[in-house]
């Protein structure tokens, strides 16, 4: 199954019944792809798996320990900086964007409220963790993005926007007669190829998947 929008939304909802109000206790970055964040939750410890590789781009929970290195990354410690002690205040993703935001609560040395961010985007080649400030400004992120070839530039000290598309979502079509408009005189063969890019989030291979179902 791909991880596509539908995916990340329905792992969205099952990361927030365990996870929401959970304490940020530890985090590494056991390879460049990967950030591990220890939560406590419900008298529980849980190890939440970021991974961005392209070809393998998830997030999930996990019990599998993995080696970190003696020095840890820059990013890693930046993360450990800002968000260690927060707890979590909730965790969103919207429009089917394969785009997860994790707001995170806690208070400074001076006992004044603060709030982080960490948007988690699940793109392919263009995957990549982002940490905000509470004005949605960026401390830092995996990877910095600046070069003309992207209309997405993530860099230290720049206001965070969200990806653009250009792409429907499919969560405004009202009924199956909506729907169906956006796909006219579309043969059974090129339909998932059709429906994945004409509406944000569902993949083709979500769509063969489907079809394949029904045709048992």
């Amino acid at each position: 199954m791909a991880f596509d929008g539908i995916v990340t939304q329905a792992i969205t909802h099952e990361l927030k019944n365990d996870l929401i109000g959970g304490k940020i206790d530890k985090i590494h970055q056991p390879d460049k792809n990967t950030i591990l964040l220890g939560i406590y939750s419900n008298s529980i410890h849980y190890a939440l798996n970021i991974c961005t590789n392209s070809n393998n781009y998830r997030i999930h929970l996990t019990t599998h320990p993995k080696p970190n290195p003696q020095i840890a990354p820059n990013f890693c410690m930046v993360l450990r900086k800002h968000l260690t002690g927060l707890h979590i205040k909730n965790i969103i993703t919207a429009n089917l964007e394969r785009i997860i935001t994790i707001e995170f609560e806690g208070f400074d040395e001076v006992d004044d409220i603060i709030n982080k961010k960490l948007i988690i985007e699940l793109m392919g080649k263009h995957c990549n963790i982002i940490l905000l400030n509470e004005e949605n400004i960026i401390i830092d992120s995996l990877r910095h993005i600046n070069n003309s070839d992207s209309t997405h530039v993530v860099i230290p000290h720049t206001k965070y926007t969200y990806p653009s598309t250009e792409k429907l979502n499919f969560l405004n079509c009202n009924d199956f007669e909506d729907f169906k408009k956006h796909l006219s005189n579309v043969d059974t063969e090129s339909l998932p190829w059709c429906i994945s890019n004409t509406f944000n989030g569902i993949s083709k291979k979500f769509i063969n998947f489907i079809y394949l179902f029904f045709q048992k």
